[in-house]
């Protein structure tokens, strides 16, 4: 008898809290806003800001394929909304029980690589790979200026690439 109350209990522990809120983080330099599906009304999430959602909407923003969440893969990849919740993220299967993330999420790190690239050629190339939306080119220009980039075929191939100029203002 007390096996299987043992094992009741360590599947109620790994039971989640659907009703807990988690703070999920824009990505973008511009305020988002997308309808609720649990309840009525609209989130509005400020440029760069942050704010915290019941892991059921989250659930049901994933599972209703909005593209701030899922990306563009439908994977998590490339999406314009981080979930800051690991048990939330294993949930959706952006990342692995063991902790391995899934979800392509490009971060300073992964700017500061690109731009120590040597040969424009590979730097062209993993531009390209790494940074597929809007808010990823805006991104990787606003980062490219901080990090303070002075070579001026990369700056060339960011603005054409981009779309965006590399003003120093």
């Amino acid at each position: 008898m007390t096996e299987k109350t043992e094992n009741v209990e360590t599947q109620e522990s790994k039971e989640i809290n659907m009703d807990k809120k988690v703070e999920i983080k824009n990505l973008c330099a511009w305020d988002l806003y997308f309808d609720r599906i649990e309840t009525n009304g609209t989130v509005k999430i400020p440029r760069n800001g942050r704010t915290r959602l019941s892991r059921a909407e989250i659930q049901a923003q994933v599972y209703g394929n909005n593209v701030l969440f899922v990306g563009v893969d439908g994977e998590g990849s490339h999406a314009r909304v981080f979930i800051n919740d690991k048990d939330t993220r294993v949930m959706l299967g952006f990342d692995g029980e063991d902790g391995k993330k899934t979800q392509v999420v490009l971060d300073s790190n992964i700017i500061k690589t690109l731009l120590e690239y040597k040969t424009m050629k590979a730097f062209e190339k993993n531009v390209k790979d790494k940074v597929k939306t809007v808010a990823e080119k805006n991104f990787l220009i606003e980062e490219a200026k901080r990090q303070k980039l002075n070579d001026y075929d990369k700056i060339s191939f960011i603005e054409e690439y981009t779309g965006y100029k590399f003003d120093i203002n």
